[in-house]
């Protein structure tokens, strides 16, 4: 710490113990502007101080070694909107009245007595903090802390994008809007489909490795986020949403590769010759120009009936030439051998 610093809030420390009555631990201040969510710049007796309020911690906006943090300049606008410039305010310690930056630590009482390191909590963009034995305003920021939880407010907002809550939100909204990549039409639509669900499923899995971590990190929405119940069930809705879009990629994939695969050769005939049915054949007049008309197959004959068999000649009769009329019944003489007859 500069020896300067310290001996400007030496400066101020006794300003503000001058004059008091015994025992009093305030004094009246003029704001002179906001440094960031939980800091001011104030004039005490015609002599600037920076007075750090106590009891919270609001986003980081200052250093130089780190990001601007989500809601940092939030927290730092609602502050100055509760203390602008010229405000009188009642700058009031507790036990450590410096800070190892030479910042006097108090709490600050507005004109209408609400106390400033409370509002910000209620808001939702600090976090309650105690530092030794500076306990003081403890209670009250903690109950304006409750209230902005229970309200989902600031840092607990999930409409904010970048809170833990908005994180989560916003997973679940790029979840349901994926587009499906097995009924695409051509191969940039399959591919497209693809990239967007890989990109939910890097998301949400980055986001689940922070919930169940058992040191997410130290950032104020990390800090926030362990304050609540809800990380339990945040970590199983990303792991969810992750297995589902890692389907969705799958998918996409596979229909991407089948629209790129281009369609087999048409089968050739048995014969090896041509590409469709048998070849035409010639007419009977030559020149084989064009098929003849296809027959339509005859019906099969039908079988002709068996013959009747020949009536047997009566015994000792025959049938060959000689023999006597059909018919007739009367007397029969018979030729040497028995084969012929005639009538007698």
């Amino acid at each position: 710490m500069r020896r300067g610093t310290r001996a400007a809030a030496m400066v101020l420390t006794a300003s503000v113990m001058t004059g008091l009555v015994t025992g009093c631990d305030s004094a009246r201040a003029t704001v002179s502007r906001v440094v960031d969510g939980d800091t001011i710049d104030t004039v005490v007796d015609g002599r600037e101080q920076r007075i750090r309020l106590l009891n919270i911690d609001t986003p980081e906006t200052k250093d130089p070694n780190a990001d601007v943090e989500c809601l940092g300049p939030e927290a730092s606008a609602y502050l100055a909107s509760l203390l602008p410039p010229g405000t009188e305010i009642e700058v009031m310690t507790d036990e450590e009245k410096v800070d190892g930056w030479g910042r006097v630590l108090a709490g600050v009482q507005l004109g209408d007595g609400r106390l400033a390191n409370a509002e910000v909590a209620r808001a939702g963009l600090a976090l309650p903090m105690q530092i030794g034995g500076n306990d003081r305003f403890l209670p009250q920021v903690e109950q304006a802390h409750a209230e902005a939880v229970a309200a989902r407010r600031g840092l607990f907002d999930p409409a904010v994008a970048c809170t833990v809550p908005g994180q989560v939100d916003a997973v679940e909204t790029a979840s349901a809007t994926l587009t499906s990549g097995a009924t695409a039409a051509t191969p940039a639509e399959a591919d497209s489909a693809a990239a967007g669900a890989a990109a939910v499923v890097a998301t949400a899995l980055a986001l689940q490795s922070r919930l169940d971590s058992a040191v997410p990190g130290e950032a104020m929405i990390w800090r926030a986020a362990r304050l609540l119940s809800d990380r339990r069930q945040w970590s199983a809705t990303v792991r969810t949403i992750a297995s589902s879009a890692r389907t969705e990629v799958d998918a996409a994939t596979h229909r991407a590769r089948v629209l790129r695969t281009p369609p087999p050769p048409p089968t050739p005939p048995a014969d090896g010759g041509g590409t469709g049915g048998p070849a035409p054949r010639p007419t009977s007049g030559g020149g084989g120009a064009a098929p003849s008309p296809a027959r339509n197959s005859a019906p099969a004959p039908k079988p002709k009936p068996a013959p009747k068999p020949k009536p047997k000649p009566e015994a000792g009769g025959g049938t060959g030439g000689g023999s006597g009329p059909a018919g007739y019944t009367g007397p029969r003489c018979y030729a040497p051998g028995g084969k012929t007859w005639k009538p007698c």
